[in-house]
């Protein structure tokens, strides 16, 4: 996964229900909200240095993200 070009491509699913699912990981919980409150100009440098995350947690977290379908890619 190209984690710097996607994360332009991002958006949040509105819809999506939580009803039946496991809770989010700490680092889930920080991307999701960093992914909230930069809608545009996201750069991957910036997400590792405020989430306070490694490459490996981001992708992880980004990864469980997706598949949880609470992001999609546009």
């Amino acid at each position: 996964m190209d984690l710097h070009g996607l994360l332009v491509d991002l958006i949040v699913n509105t819809e999506s229900s939580m009803e039946g699912r496991c809770s989010l990981t700490r680092q889930e919980i920080f991307v999701l909200g960093w992914l909230i409150f930069y809608t545009s100009d996201r750069k991957y440098s910036d997400l590792l240095r405020e989430c306070k995350l490694t490459p490996e947690q981001a992708q992880a977290a980004l990864e469980g993200l997706l598949e949880l379908d609470l992001l999609r890619t546009r």
